[in-house]
């Protein structure tokens, strides 16, 4: 045993010779003050999580995939008899009419719209619901129809959602993500007056975004978008033509990843274990510098 005393490194100091002093337990409640103010902040972060992000390049071919498209959107100067919703895209897909209803057929490949039109109070149509577009260049437009497809029709509209892709669920309540929700949604609460004839065009950069969850195993996929708008009397072999709506999409291929995850518990204990230690040990180097001063002063 006697062997064994003389390599200790660790000598226990008589702790009848150890007196405690007003800085030493100001330092030490110090310590347990800032130890447990970062132990309770970084519990929220360790539970909340963070988002790793990064962009890659889509493997996929551009058409095949549809996207859906929610709208609410509202023509205020015409019934919904008197105007219709029609998709195009560079496939030479061409669909009229677009609205849910029962006897409507569509092509084998197409999924059903989901989007309802219903006259409003004010005189007006509105548009809500679904409708799928090819992740491809093309468009969406509302074209008067009947006795109000002509120059002299006006077409104000407002529009008070268009979002693509899947709905943020969630995913979409990190902090990172929602505090720019906005450009899921960029054309939300838009409201044009228009004049006689004049047709209103949307062009619409769309970048798919996909957002993941490691502890759930979720992916969705939302669209972020920007746009321009221009406005503008259309004219055909010289003569003017009836106003419509126009939404021109244009899909970049590159897809943002925003990944949510976490920390193991190992790591985070781990840690807090150290920044425990080092709290201490850079005390304990501060006093012990403060007491050799003191004794140097005094001799």
């Amino acid at each position: 045993m006697e062997a064994i005393k003389k390599i200790d490194i660790f000598h226990s100091p008589s702790y009848d010779v150890a007196e405690p002093t007003n800085i030493g337990g100001g330092l030490s409640l110090t310590a347990i003050i800032f130890c447990a103010f970062c132990f309770f902040s970084e519990i929220g972060n360790y539970r909340q999580g963070k988002i790793k992000e990064m962009v890659y390049l889509e493997n996929e071919v551009g058409g095949k995939s549809l996207v859906p498209v929610y709208m609410d959107i509202t023509i205020n100067d015409l019934k919904c008899e008197h105007v219709t919703l029609d998709i195009q895209d560079g496939h030479g897909r061409y669909l009229i009419d677009e609205h849910a209803s029962g006897d409507k057929k569509t092509e084998k490949d197409e999924k059903t719209p989901e989007v309802e039109k219903k006259d409003t109070d004010d005189g007006g149509c509105q548009f809500q619901g679904y409708i799928h577009v090819r992740h491809m260049k093309g468009n969406f437009h509302f074209t008067p129809r009947g006795a109000h497809h002509h120059p002299n029709t006006t077409i104000a509209h407002k529009i008070t959602a268009l979002r693509f892709g899947d709905e943020l669920g969630d995913n979409g309540d990190d902090e990172d993500v929602r505090s720019d929700t906005f450009i899921f949604n960029t054309l939300a609460m838009e409201d044009k007056n228009s004049f006689e004839g004049e047709t209103h065009d949307y062009l619409v950069k769309l970048v798919r975004t996909e957002l993941y969850d490691e502890d759930l195993n979720d992916h969705s996929y939302p669209y972020q978008y920007t746009y321009t708008h221009r406005h503008f009397v259309g004219h055909h072999n010289g003569k003017p033509l009836p106003p419509r709506i126009f939404f021109r999409l244009d899909f970049s291929p590159l897809t943002m990843k925003f990944t949510k995850v976490h920390d193991s518990f190992l790591v985070f204990i781990s840690r807090h274990l150290a920044l425990i230690g080092g709290t201490f040990a850079v005390l304990k180097m501060f006093y012990n510098g403060a007491h050799a001063a003191k004794e140097a002063k005094f001799q």
